[in-house]
């Protein structure tokens, strides 16, 4: 059985993906900052699968590591890691404050920088792996008020495509998949920005794993909502 490890499991888009790579009969490795949400997600979903469900705070380079040890201690491989925590917030360059550049870039770029890292040493072992970050169209879209945002989900963007020709001929794959919009949780601090055609997490994780089950030399998949 392949192992995926997910990080922003508990709620919204990660919670979908980690249902769906179950049914698929992947063992998970989950991670949230939340640990009463990630220890109840993480048991329902045991029913499923083994699972491995873990606090995990990805500003952290420490916890990043252990998440990815603890994982591998466990299962003794990994097959799939989804940097899938990020947090989002509006404001414009005259609003936007240092908190809030730091908390972004901590939580949207170092943070899969450094689960990458920790998952590199081991795909190179095993000479396979896939490596997928999700982004956001904000990266390209360059929208107003989403200044350290946008940024934070283009460095995401530009560290994968580095990432991606560092492993080259190594077997291991990178990606970033940035969808458009999603009902999720991720906008309970703007409710009133949440569209009617915003997708849905499921359909969302359904085209990722298809992205993943079909690779191709498409590295940064972009999906907007219909």
């Amino acid at each position: 059985m392949p192992v995926a490890a997910i990080t922003g499991a508990s709620k919204g888009l990660g919670a979908a993906l980690s249902l769906a790579l179950a049914r698929r009969g992947y063992r998970l490795v989950l991670g949230s900052r939340n640990a009463t949400e990630i220890a109840e997600f993480g048991q329902a979903i045991s029913k499923l699968t083994p699972t491995l469900a873990l606090r995990l705070d990805v500003r952290r380079k420490d916890e990043c590591v252990g998440f990815i040890e603890a994982g591998v201690e466990r299962f003794g491989r990994l097959d799939l890691l989804i940097n899938n925590a990020g947090i989002w917030r509006l404001g414009t360059i005259e609003q936007v404050t240092e908190d809030d550049v730091r908390d972004l870039f901590e939580t949207n770029v170092f943070g899969p920088i450094w689960c990458s890292q920790a998952a590199v040493a081991v795909m190179r072992r095993q000479a396979s792996g896939h490596i997928l970050n999700i982004g956001s169209t904000a990266a390209v879209d360059l929208k107003p008020s989403h200044i350290a945002y946008g940024a934070s989900k283009a460095a995401l963007v530009g560290f994968t495509g580095c990432l991606r020709s560092e492993l080259a001929g190594t077997g291991v794959r990178a990606s970033v998949f940035s969808p458009g919009g999603m009902k999720t949780g991720l906008f309970r601090a703007y409710p009133d920005r949440v569209k009617e055609d915003y997708m849905d997490p499921t359909v969302v994780a359904q085209r990722i794993l298809d992205h993943i089950d079909h690779p191709t030399e498409e590295w940064h998949i972009t999906l907007r909502r219909r």
